[in-house]
């Protein structure tokens, strides 16, 4: 399988969270969570260890994925790091 955006297949994501803010808040925010048409959220899960959260999602390129890890990251204080993933 290939991640070509102009066959209009999405490239996958995984964003680690890590709160700065409060915690709570995005736990909330999560759950009410808005996404732009071209995104697609796979899961969220909230975690024990380094990285509070993981967000796995779709979006058709690196520059969409980055803007929307971008408003969740203003908008809920949270550090992110986010990797691209590759299907074996």
């Amino acid at each position: 399988m290939t991640y070509d955006n102009q066959k209009g297949i999405s490239m996958l994501f995984i964003t680690l969270l890590v709160p700065t803010g409060r915690g709570t808040e995005a736990v909330e925010y999560f759950k009410k969570l808005k996404t732009p048409k071209n995104v697609t959220i796979r899961n969220i899960y909230f975690t024990f260890g380094r990285y509070d959260g993981v967000l796995i999602f779709e979006a058709p390129d690196v520059e969409t994925a980055m803007n929307f890890v971008r408003q969740i990251g203003l908008e809920t204080r949270y550090a992110t790091e986010t990797l691209t993933a590759i299907p074996r």
